[in-house]
């Protein structure tokens, strides 16, 4: 499923300029996926605990498969609707954001349940790489096969589908792996934690202002380089692939063990390294600099997105449901970083998507420091003396 995401994301920003399209309907094909996405992550979160997760699974691949080849269709110019192809792709991608839906949470809530602690973070660090690698590899593929013909990563997404769909029907049944004591010391663990509060909301905050820095650079990262710097499509697909790279490594080193755990510090250095990224882009022309912002990137996208993953399901019961809820706040913030970033890039020009995302990165902060002492005050007096640089623990 990543694998095909991945293709359609990096060639969707040049198959609507090569319609003529504008920045903003680009941003808006991406708008369309992860709102529709959010929205129907919402009515998962409420009915997902009623439901079989493979035959969910099973389900959400065979639709996600016919939606893809409809896309191609539409690209190569054989579908014959009253609107605009431009139109039909943000339909089409409207569609999967509904699918992946049911697919995403489901997956993720199945893999976690009944593990807490450290065994929850290694098994979402194994989780994580795994759809990072495809993060990684399928832009650079993408990206050569964009340069001789746009239909081409389309089909190859085809293929992907084919084969996560069969990959998905034969899947066993399997027991929860985590031993009941573990589970119980855990659970201890994190309800005894005096910041766990701060750090579940602190997280949720990080998630959506790094997902807006995300959206942004998805929709609008390949239209700066190639209509503004003069880079290739291929290049694109580099700095996607170096940013998915970063992503994966530091996946891999959360993953392997809980020194990040309550750590505010942790939160702070990820969110001014994002900033910092953001201005390498607006004030750097140079591709090695762009292609290290793109990099440092996903350690910033990383560390948000395992935080939230870890804290927002620690001890908690409904896992689908749990993971629907980050799916909603990442959605949002890659559907609003999609949207507004095409708009400003439209309206002030192509830097300003990335001075956006550096105000909210920054207003984050102040959010997440506001959030940090409003909670500490209803604390008990035993917490009283934590700093809010230090780790509680």
């Amino acid at each position: 499923m990543s694998s095909c995401l991945q293709l359609i994301w990096v060639v969707m920003p040049f198959v609507v300029k090569a319609m003529e399209g504008s920045d903003t309907e680009v941003g808006l094909c991406f708008m369309g996926q992860m709102g529709v996405y959010v929205v129907f992550c919402v009515i998962a979160a409420i009915a997902i605990h009623r439901l079989k997760p493979k035959k969910v699974l099973l389900a959400s691949t065979a639709v996600q498969t016919v939606i893809v080849c409809t896309m191609y269709m539409v690209i190569k110019g054989g579908s014959r609707l009253y609107f605009s192809p431009i139109m039909q792709l943000v339909l089409l991608m409207s569609f999967i954001g509904l699918i992946t839906a049911f697919y995403w949470p489901v997956l993720m809530g199945w893999i976690s349940t009944g593990h807490e602690g450290t065994e929850l973070t290694k098994r979402f660090g194994f989780y994580n790489v795994t759809w990072g690698m495809a993060n990684m590899l399928l832009p650079i593929v993408g990206g050569y096969l964009m340069e001789i013909n746009y239909l081409m990563p389309i089909a190859a997404a085809v293929i992907m589908m084919i084969l996560c769909m069969g990959s998905v029907a034969t899947i066993q049944k399997t027991r929860v792996g985590a031993k009941i004591e573990a589970i119980k010391q855990a659970e201890v663990s994190d309800k005894l934690n005096p910041a766990q509060r701060q750090f579940v909301f602190m997280s949720k905050v990080a998630l959506f202002a790094v997902f807006v820095c995300v959206g942004i650079f998805r929709s609008q990262l390949g239209i700066l380089y190639k209509y503004e710097l003069g880079f290739s499509e291929s290049i694109y697909g580099w700095s996607i692939s170096l940013m998915c790279l970063f992503n994966v490594i530091f996946f891999y080193i959360m993953g392997r063990g809980h020194w990040w755990h309550y750590k505010k510090g942790f939160f702070v250095a990820s969110q001014v390294l994002t900033v910092v990224c953001l201005v390498m882009i607006v004030l750097s022309r140079n591709l090695f600099v762009q292609l290290a912002a793109a990099g440092l990137t996903g350690i910033t996208y990383a560390a948000a997105y395992s935080s939230h993953q870890y804290y927002g399901v620690s001890g908690g019961k409904n896992r689908s449901r749990l993971m629907a809820i980050h799916e909603i706040i990442l959605g949002a913030g890659y559907a609003s970083g999609s949207l507004l970033g095409g708009v400003f890039s439209d309206h002030f020009g192509r830097n300003w998507p990335y001075i956006f995302g550096a105000i909210v990165i920054a207003a984050a902060g102040v959010i997440q420091i506001s959030i940090w002492f409003a909670l500490k005050r209803n604390q008990n007096s035993s917490n009283a003396h934590t700093s809010f640089l230090t780790s509680p623990t």
